[in-house]
């Protein structure tokens, strides 16, 4: 691999990229997918990150997208949160990025400039490390509203001229690990602790008040994600072991 301190060339022009999507527009899935002789998916290797490599990379790719004269502001969600701005986590084994806030011109340098940060990484990264595969994933009308509320929110995970992530909406995010509690066969061994950074981080940045089971079932029901009485009640003794607090408030009692 090459050295990191390898710089792209400089672009000549500036990149006359709109800086929002159509609406009509058939998003890009970044990475693009890489095909053997029988136009099937090659299976690509995944590796664990940690913060300083992911940090690392993230630079790479900055600095390449600065060099095509961009500045791209993409939304994150899941792992990279935890393990660069939360640091719950020791290692993730890729970004998650999303946003109608960008356009396919920019998926298309984004894509470039993970595949430059990769082969000029120090450590493995993988070919899947930064994509949008969580898009997928998004009704249009959430996808919109998730991107403009996280760009309202302001969280920034990483920013360096060319490149700034910025969180997901805490709740957004907190209703996302709801989604898989209330599938025990889809839970992770760390959805519980993650729910609970979550839901700490959105009540810190709203006064410090308990959220109402009214409104963690509001906010389910507006990002298309489920939730039960079992999952809040959980969340709410974990968070309360954790900070010495209930988080949730009108659950019941039994």
């Amino acid at each position: 691999m090459g050295s990191s301190s390898s710089k792209p060339a400089k672009a000549k022009k500036r990149s006359k990229a709109s800086n929002i999507s159509s609406p009509q527009e058939l998003m890009l899935h970044v990475p693009r997918p890489v095909l053997d002789y029988n136009q099937r998916p090659i299976r690509i290797e995944d590796y664990e990150l940690n913060r300083k490599s992911l940090l690392a990379a993230l630079t790479t790719m900055a600095n390449y997208i600065d060099s095509h004269r961009q500045n791209i502001t993409v939304v994150t969600v899941g792992g990279a949160v935890n393990t660069i701005l939360l640091r719950t986590r020791e290692a993730t084994h890729d970004i998650d990025f999303f946003g109608t806030n960008i356009n396919n011109n920019q998926r298309v340098l984004l894509d470039e400039a993970a595949k430059y940060a990769e082969r000029h990484s120090r450590t493995p990264l993988g070919g899947e490390w930064f994509n949008n595969q969580t898009m997928l994933w998004l009704p249009p009308d959430v996808h919109r509203r998730v991107t403009n509320e996280a760009l309202r929110q302001n969280e920034v995970v990483f920013e360096t001229p060319g490149l700034r992530l910025v969180a997901a909406p805490w709740n957004y995010s907190f209703c996302g690990k709801m989604n898989r509690l209330v599938r025990p066969d889809q839970a992770r061994p760390y959805d519980l602790a993650d729910a609970v950074a979550y839901l700490r981080r959105y009540i810190h940045k709203h006064g410090g008040h308990p959220v109402s089971k009214a409104d963690v079932v509001a906010w389910s029901r507006g990002y298309q994600k489920d939730t039960s009485v079992e999952v809040m009640k959980a969340v709410n003794q974990e968070y309360k072991r954790v900070h010495g607090t209930n988080a949730i408030s009108g659950l019941p009692r039994r």
